[in-house]
């Protein structure tokens, strides 16, 4: 389901996740640390082509996968640039309500634009990581960099039960539409609210079984996995330095740029 398919099936599902982590981390860490339009962009290129490139992912995929938050990042960036002013105030663009204007002023839209390119920079690099490690994978690494074991097992459990949570969901909502319970406002709404209340008491003792299911098969707090057999990766390191210095020298000629 969701990225994790597109993990497996990656062309860097066998290399290590300790180098694609540090490739995450360090890219991601420059983007959050420059704040700047160029570097966003810059970052959320160079992610899609090492995705599309290395990880053999569709163009078409990677693109539908950063529509998902790209609404909620237009509708942030709205709400902080657009704002109140005194009459008087230069702006790009303004409606005068009463004695104020309720607009955009060119800072506000600068700042909007930093804010924006920076999410879409991080994201890039997020799906990098998702896209091309799937969670197994991911927690062994967690565990390799001494993260606490009870910090690492709740990751484990939390997204073992994201998947409990949809196919109860799913299944319920299926018994609803097969008997026109989505037919009409009033019938939806009254259908939504019995889908949720049962899909949190299903899941609970669902949860309490494979809790139980654990515990039958010696569960004493841990969970122990194999690790697979993995192809060292080091030629994701070179590409880290590489385009960590890629973002610091882009972030230097747009300060240059800029007044």
């Amino acid at each position: 389901m969701g990225t994790d398919r597109y993990a497996y099936q990656s062309r860097l599902r066998r290399v290590s996740p300790m180098p694609k982590l540090l490739l995450t981390a360090v890219t991601l860490v420059v983007c959050l640390c420059c704040s700047s339009v160029a570097v966003g962009l810059a970052t959320l290129v160079l992610m899609g082509v090492l995705i599309t490139a290395l990880g053999g992912l569709s163009p078409r995929v990677y693109l539908h996968f950063l529509k998902v938050p790209l609404v909620f990042l237009v509708i942030g960036c709205i709400t902080i640039v657009a704002g109140s002013y005194r009459a008087g105030t230069e702006m790009v663009a303004a409606l005068p309500v009463g004695e104020r204007l309720w607009g955009f002023t060119a800072d506000g839209l600068y700042l909007g634009a930093q804010i924006f390119c920076k999410a879409m920079g991080t994201i890039g690099c997020m799906y990098f990581l998702a896209l091309n490690t799937p969670v197994t994978d991911l927690t062994m690494a967690l565990e390799k960099l001494h993260v606490p074991r009870l910090l690492v097992e709740l990751m484990e459990l939390i997204y073992r039960f994201i998947f409990v949570l949809a196919e109860t969901a799913e299944h319920i909502h299926t018994a609803q539409d097969s008997r026109l319970g989505y037919q009409g406002f009033r019938r939806s709404v009254s259908s939504l609210g019995m889908l949720a209340s049962m899909v949190f008491l299903r899941s609970w003792r669902k949860a309490e079984r494979i809790y139980t299911a654990l515990e039958s098969r010696g569960y004493t707090g841990s969970l122990t996995t194999l690790a697979d057999q993995y192809r060292p990766g080091w030629g994701l390191l070179p590409l880290t330095a590489l385009a960590a210095a890629g973002q610091i020298a882009i972030w230097f000629v747009e300060g240059r740029l800029l007044p």
